[in-house]
């Protein structure tokens, strides 16, 4: 038998003096076995700036997942930005991205209200303004329906 047989060691024990803070739910944010669900849960109830920022942090490592399912709904009438005070940390429900800002924007699409981040509200304020103008300019004539050059609206390639 040799003299490193023996039990297998366990995973170390996380120390204050190891971890640099107190265990609980911060020293759990420290350690990046979490899921993503439990990083935005901890986002979402997190107390503390200290605790926000890790828990941001280690949700950027994440690769997004964007939605763009609703983008159709994008209308204006639909979202109600809002600008705070101070600063908020969520996930963008479009482009899946941790956001820190304050600003931010609630979106009520069919399956319920969104979290938007600016960039998102400004995408879609954009696109709706673009249709609005197509339409415009395809009843003036200046733009033929129907050209398949993407200015007459999404897989409309038939020639009129």
């Amino acid at each position: 038998s040799s003299p490193c047989a023996g039990p297998p060691a366990g995973p170390p024990a996380r120390s204050a003096a190891a971890g640099g803070q107190s265990p609980g739910v911060g020293a759990m944010v420290k350690s990046t076995s979490l899921t993503k669900a439990e990083l935005v849960d901890v986002l979402h109830t997190s107390k503390t700036s200290k605790e926000r920022n890790r828990a941001v942090k280690l949700l950027k490592q994440f690769d997004p997942n964007p939605r763009y399912e609703h983008d159709d709904e994008g209308q204006k009438s639909k979202m109600q930005p809002k600008k705070y005070d101070y600063l908020l940390g969520f996930m963008c429900w479009r482009c899946d991205k941790v956001k820190q800002s304050n600003y931010k924007v609630i979106w009520n699409t069919s399956k319920g209200a969104k979290q938007l981040c600016h960039g998102c509200y400004n995408q879609l304020m954009e696109r709706e303004e673009v249709a609005k103008m197509r339409a415009a300019n395809q009843k003036a004539g200046i733009i033929p329906k129907g050209f398949g050059l993407g200015l007459t609206g999404v897989g409309d390639g038939t020639l009129k």
